[in-house]
């Protein structure tokens, strides 16, 4: 059986760092010797007759994580990760996950070692869980790698994985020390992180399971793309919700990550398609949880989603197949959620700025990389900013990146500026206002647009479609099991807090 580990190649630097790349770190497959166990464990039974009805309510997802070999860094980090990184990740996907299959029995480990360490006493004792997570660390700056997580142990019947290992390495890993934007960050690491624990990994792939047990068969294709022979996953739902996104109906599957090796390549989704999605490899400020994360889960008959916990997501959506198969060069041109040239401008979901520019990952398709020091939610980008008296920053201040060349100059060039905004109206009555400081300007439709008191020129997105996508509304992670979503903001539970409930009361962050 092919070795189970993945690892997310995420820059995992402080808020204050430049990030304007989306390579980074590389992956730590060698670090993970193990090839994954079977364990004899009793899993829940759907009868034939449950799915005729279709009143399955599955139960939810129970996860543990054993931090007793979080071993490695400060007491700091150790507390950051037991009390505010790990436990609203778990909460999520508690909230978020059904397992068809789950166990009867408790995972007891009889071997003295387990995931290439000493076994917990909690498995040792038998832990009553439909996953087993241990959270581990180490420093290691011989290579360049920043976090790993795989399957050690897998449930005989359905192959499920039910123990894994989630490593840190603390030469990129460091707590947010308050930083709500780095905890942010932090937190989709290790969601990424999750999700190849679940079974989002090449070497489970084989595993899938169809509706009545069995092992599916054909769901892992090879199709040339641009002279490339690629591996595609080919899975419902996500397939045909591939196709109906991309408006591509002849779509094999889901394209996945061809560049960075083993670890990377064929567990991740194809970086071109998927830029902002959280399972392309790399960093990126903006991720999001998508529909087709959670299709694929569903697609390995292990679990049953509830996609109101996914967050929207609009890359390339309606291109058709010439925006997932054209040649990156023409493709630069034909499509604007990618770029050409190397001048700033705002990214695809509008949270900030970037340089248009391609990556190791992006096949040639060049995109406006987003960049912490353009990025609207963050307070000390106002320091790089053209004219920061008239731009508003802050996670909470409701701007987003708009493009223009406005200047009290002669002339300037293209940059990205954040601004406060207001959609009225709806379908083709839709107009866009736009605050540049204490003029309101309307957008009313694509195009150039003068501002009062300065040269140049604001570039007007098409008010329809940037008020149902950059400027949608919604909670984040569907407030992540700890609140409800009302009227598209989160109303949080005792003893949390944040817009995305993310946050413990007390804590350094609230």
């Amino acid at each position: 059986m092919a070795k189970s580990i993945t690892c997310a190649l995420l820059a995992f630097m402080a808020i204050a760092i430049h990030a304007h790349s989306n390579d980074g770190p590389q992956c730590a497959h060698h670090l993970f010797k193990e090839t994954p166990t079977l364990l004899n464990v009793d899993e829940g039974v759907t009868t034939d007759e449950d799915r005729l009805l279709q009143t399955i309510m599955y139960p939810t997802m129970r996860i543990q994580a054993d931090y007793t070999r979080l071993t490695v860094g400060t007491q700091d980090f150790f507390d950051y990760v037991q009390k505010d990184l790990f436990p609203p990740v778990i909460d999520y996907f508690t909230a978020a996950l059904q397992v068809k299959k789950p166990l009867t029995s408790a995972i007891k480990v009889t071997t003295s070692t387990i995931c290439g360490y000493q076994t917990p006493d909690a498995l040792a004792a038998g832990a009553l869980t439909d996953l087993f997570v241990m959270v581990t660390s180490t420093s290691d700056n011989t290579s360049n790698w920043v976090a790993s997580a795989g399957a050690c142990m897998l449930a005989s019947g359905t192959k499920r994985p039910i123990v894994a290992r989630m490593m840190f390495n603390l030469v990129y890993t460091q707590a947010a020390a308050g930083d709500v934007l780095a905890h942010e960050r932090n937190m989709y690491l290790t969601m990424h992180e999750m999700f190849h624990a679940f079974g989002f990994t090449i070497s489970s792939f084989p595993n899938f399971i169809d509706a009545s047990g069995n092992p599916l068969t054909g769901q892992i294709k090879y199709v040339m793309l641009n002279g490339s022979n690629r591996t595609v996953l080919d899975v419902e739902p996500l397939t045909s919700m591939l196709r109906s996104y991309f408006g591509c109906s002849t779509l094999e599957g889901a394209y996945m990550e061809d560049d960075g090796g083993a670890g990377t390549a064929g567990s991740h989704f194809e970086r071109r398609h998927f830029i902002y999605d959280t399972m392309t490899s790399g960093v990126i400020d903006g991720r999001r949880i998508t529909q087709f994360d959670f299709a694929l889960l569903e697609g390995s008959g292990w679990y049953m989603p509830n996609y109101t916990y996914t967050e929207p997501f609009f890359f390339g959506q309606g291109e058709g197949c010439s925006f997932l198969k054209e040649d990156c060069s023409t493709a630069n041109l034909d499509f604007p959620d990618f770029c050409t040239g190397f001048s700033r401008g705002c990214t695809n979901v509008g949270r900030g700025g970037g340089i248009c520019t391609n990556d190791t990952r992006s096949d040639g398709c060049k995109y406006h990389i987003p960049d912490l020091n353009y990025d609207c939610q963050n307070p000390g980008a106002a320091d790089n900013a053209r004219y920061p008296d008239i731009q508003v920053f802050g996670r909470t201040a409701g701007s987003k990146c708009f493009e223009g060349n406005l200047t009290t100059l002669t002339s300037s060039s293209q940059t990205s500026f954040c601004f406060k905004f207001n959609c009225t109206g709806s379908g083709l009555t839709t107009q866009l206002s736009v605050a540049v400081g204490n003029t309101s300007v309307k957008c009313l439709k694509q195009g150039l647009i003068s501002v009062p008191g300065y040269n140049g020129k604001l570039s007007c997105p098409d008010p329809l479609a940037f008020c149902n996508t950059v400027a949608k509304q919604y909670c984040p992670r569907g407030c992540g099991g700890r609140g409800t979503c009302v009227n598209n903001a989160c109303q949080c539970n005792p003893g949390f807090t944040g817009i995305d409930c993310a946050l413990r009361v007390g804590s350094a962050f609230a």
